[in-house]
């Protein structure tokens, strides 16, 4: 077991203006034979913020929150890939990753770890190892599989980037049974949806009864994909931190052609 006050020494230590570098945070886990998981954990516990969340502007308290939180995330290509990234950046703790595919060349032009050399690779494992470069104190949990209740029950927040109707009402039904939020998004051509599935509402039918089904999969434009991304991401930050939040309610559609965002309520107005 880590000496924890020794650890703490070194960290007040070494901070400067509150705040602790990863490289000297690194120092330190070395130094006690601790992971830099560890570390962090005992820094944000003693109100000492580690120096790649400064410009977060969030405290110590929610960085903790944000540590502490368990975020799933169904569907790693376009939106979850984007999301698990920056989750990564905004500093929480742990990430469930659950995609039973591969990166295929098709991917290319709107999945943020898709590269040239990605094809034929499985996405959790390509997405997981490129969340590690970014946030070496995130842990990452692999489910190369359809998702199931293992895929969710330890989540504090589901993210959904599913592109299959009836996939997000099996995901809607089993967060619900498990009474998880689940953050919904969706994406076509320039247009795209955000909106929070509580156990209260009833996001997923609403939006499924107004989405015609297409075949072949619909065109995809990669800015439309980071704007959603973003806010999901956004609606999970508030989820976790109880925030709050205007779509508890309804859901954000958003139109990048004409630059139209409209929150709509559930009863469709």
């Amino acid at each position: 077991m880590a000496d924890q006050e020794a650890i703490l020494a070194s960290l007040k230590k070494e901070a400067e203006e509150g705040c602790i570098s990863l490289e000297a945070a690194i120092i330190i886990g070395r130094s006690f034979s601790c992971s830099l998981r560890t570390v962090e954990r005992i820094s944000l516990n003693n109100s000492i913020l580690p120096l790649r969340y400064q410009r977060n502007g969030l405290s110590c308290e929610q960085q903790l929150t944000l540590f502490k939180s368990t975020v799933s995330i169904i569907g790693c290509g376009g939106l979850g890939g984007r999301c698990a990234e920056l989750l990564a950046r905004l500093g929480v703790g742990r990430i469930i990753l659950t995609d039973p595919d591969h990166f295929s060349e098709s991917n290319l032009n709107r999945q943020l770890f898709c590269s040239s050399s990605s094809p034929g690779c499985r996405k959790v494992d390509v997405v997981a190892e490129g969340l590690q470069e970014i946030n070496p104190t995130l842990e990452t949990v692999r489910h190369s599989k359809h998702f199931d209740s293992e895929s969710v029950q330890t989540a504090d927040v589901v993210i959904d980037g599913l592109d299959s109707i009836p996939a997000r009402k099996e995901l809607s039904a089993l967060c619900r049974s498990c009474s998880i939020p689940m953050v919904h998004g969706a994406v076509k051509d320039w247009y795209g949806r955000v909106g929070i599935d509580f156990s209260a509402n009833h996001l997923t039918e609403t939006t499924s009864r107004q989405t015609a089904r297409t075949t072949p999969p619909p065109h995809v434009l990669p800015m439309t994909v980071s704007l959603i991304a973003s806010l999901q991401v956004a609606e999970t930050c508030k989820l976790i931190l109880n925030s709050g939040t205007p779509l508890d309610r309804g859901w954000l559609q958003c139109d990048l052609l004409t630059a139209d965002f409209d929150i709509i309520n559930e009863d469709g107005n």
